[in-house]
């Protein structure tokens, strides 16, 4: 069985059902479901209910780096990373990148967690200027939702929802920074149906459609999108393919949920 290396916050409120389920949990299943091991390091403790986050409790970068490193006795096919509560943590996973790909070149997938469903900030000014300026140009994937992707590129976020040429200047002004690709979800957008974005460098922009499940909830989605993307590039997985079966994994999931 292939092997992910995972970065990621501890979510309380998982219970195997709907309204919990964010983190390191969520990334377990995630990637169960496509056929690959994910060892989880927890980068913080939160107090979250699955409707808001009430607490976040950064582990030292030490302690989750020793971690990791013992994961790494035995080889992964790639890396994601979640919940990064500061700019030292931001930092700690560009250094960890350089250790991982010093050896050999795995892919890395970044979920940029900026706030909680709930508004709540997870990722400060300095956190976010950390994650632009020192983990995008270590050839990062990275997959912001429509709200994280204003943010990053310094847009507009209603015209991002709204117009799939803003998203497509997003993710430009991302791979720019240094990303190798830019996986930008719609799920915030105000398409039907949902289109997420694939663009790589040298490459055309690619539109990926999946049906929109009004008033369905997932706590946890992009935890999960992020890793069953990166379980699959383990595998071999071309991009485009592997992003196009995590949202329709989704879909279903969505689709079975008792909020749905």
């Amino acid at each position: 069985m292939k092997r992910i290396l995972v970065v990621a916050g501890h979510d309380p409120s998982y219970r195997g059902g709907w309204r919990g389920g964010a983190g390191v949990d969520a990334d377990r299943e995630a990637a169960a479901h496509f056929g690959v091991e994910a060892e989880c390091v927890v980068s913080a403790w939160t107090d979250q209910d699955g409707e808001r986050v009430r607490s976040v409790e950064p582990r030292a970068t030490t302690d989750w780096l020793e971690e990791a490193r013992y994961a790494l006795a035995l080889p992964i096919g790639a890396l994601k990373s979640g919940l990064l509560p500061s700019a030292a943590a931001v930092r700690a996973l560009a250094g960890l990148i350089d250790e991982i790909t010093r050896a050999r070149a795995v892919p890395v997938v970044v979920d940029p967690v900026l706030s909680a469903s709930g508004g709540e900030v997870l990722l400060d000014d300095e956190g976010i200027e950390a994650l632009l300026a020192e983990l995008l140009p270590r050839d990062v994937i990275l997959t912001p939702n429509v709200p994280e992707a204003a943010r990053l590129a310094g847009l507009e976020l209603e015209r991002l929802a709204f117009h799939r040429a803003e998203r497509v200047r997003a993710a430009e002004i991302l791979l720019e920074r240094g990303a190798r690709a830019v996986v930008l979800k719609g799920g915030h957008s105000g398409d039907v149906p949902v289109a997420d974005l694939v663009l790589q460098r040298g490459a055309a922009p690619v539109w990926l459609e999946h049906r929109r499940l009004f008033g369905a909830r997932l706590h946890g989605s992009g935890c999960r999108f992020g890793t069953a993307l990166a379980a699959q590039l383990a595998n071999g997985i071309a991009l485009e393919r592997a992003v196009s079966a995590a949202g329709a994994w989704l879909v279903e999931l969505l689709g079975a949920s008792p909020e749905s």
